[in-house]
Formats: C-alpha cells, sequence, structure tokens
C-alpha cells in the first residue's frame, strides 16, 4: 500500500470515529449519586417533550469495583413544577403498567432490578405528562437517587 493511500485510510478511519462518536455519545446533563447502592451514578442524559409527553433518560453508571444491584419501582419516580408545587408520576398504558423501561417485571406497575457489572452501565426511560403550568425548569425524582434540580423543560 501507497504512503498516500495509507494516509488517506488514516483520514476516513479518523473521521468514522468521530462520526460514530457523536452519533453514539450522550451528552450528561447531569450527575447525581445513588444514596443507598455504593458506586452507583446515575446520569440524565435525555430530557424530550413531544405531545405533551416528558420522557426522561438515563444512564445507570457503576464506578464501584464489583457488580451492584440496582432497583427503582416506577411507582416512586416522578417529575414536580416547584413553582406550582405540583407533582406528576409517570404515565401508564391501559394495562396499568408504566410507560418505562427496561422493566424486570410487572410488579407495582413495573421496575428496574438489574445488576449492573463494575465499570459497566445500562440505560432506563421514564414518560410522564407534561406539567400544565409550562413551567421553565423541573426536579426529577428517582428514588434512592439524589434528586436532579433546576433542570430545563423546554419544547
Amino acid at each position: 500500500m501507497s504512503p498516500r493511500s495509507k494516509k488517506i485510510l488514516a483520514f476516513l478511519g479518523t473521521g468514522l470515529l468521530f462520526s460514530a462518536g457523536l452519533f453514539f455519545g450522550q451528552e450528561v446533563i447531569q450527575t447525581q449519586s445513588h444514596n443507598t447502592v455504593e458506586g452507583i451514578e446515575a446520569d440524565l442524559t435525555s430530557l424530550e417533550i413531544q405531545n405533551n409527553i416528558v420522557t426522561v433518560k438515563f444512564k445507570l453508571r457503576n464506578t464501584a469495583a464489583e457488580k451492584q444491584n440496582v432497583t427503582i419501582q416506577f411507582k416512586d419516580c416522578y417529575i414536580m413544577d416547584e413553582v406550582n408545587q405540583k407533582k406528576y408520576y409517570g404515565l401508564k398504558d391501559t394495562d396499568g403498567l408504566f410507560i418505562a423501561g427496561p422493566a424486570y417485571d410487572d410488579q407495582n406497575g413495573g421496575r428496574f432490578w438489574y445488576g449492573i457489572q463494575a465499570g459497566k452501565s445500562m440505560g432506563l426511560w421514564i414518560k410522564f405528562p407534561q406539567p400544565a403550568d409550562n413551567p421553565a425548569s423541573i426536579t426529577i425524582s428517582l428514588p434512592g437517587v439524589s434528586p436532579f434540580e433546576s433542570v430545563k423543560l423546554a419544547k
């Protein structure tokens, strides 16, 4: 292979890696620690509003040296409009299950209950109704995790 061909391949490879990083990388809006499970951190990676539904996405990361088990009951998750002092719980489907995932089982409408290996992460998402008064920001609460406060709520 000629030196010129090697340079072209190196350039193309760098471009592909950069593009993949942009596509697969997730911006972290805010990070909070789990209060009872050692080494678990929750990254809020996305908040989207579509058709009056707020979808929040998290990445739960295990920074500990061992596998950690994390349980989150979807029934205990909510967003809060602090200005108007209103709490909004997750949306449910016609079977009474929370529109959230991944769900380990259907107990109490569904729950996240997974072991996260050391140094690994796992995604979590939940859908909520859009707050009626359209506040500028909200607080997001996951059980066992410190609250995600002053999260901008914009379309």
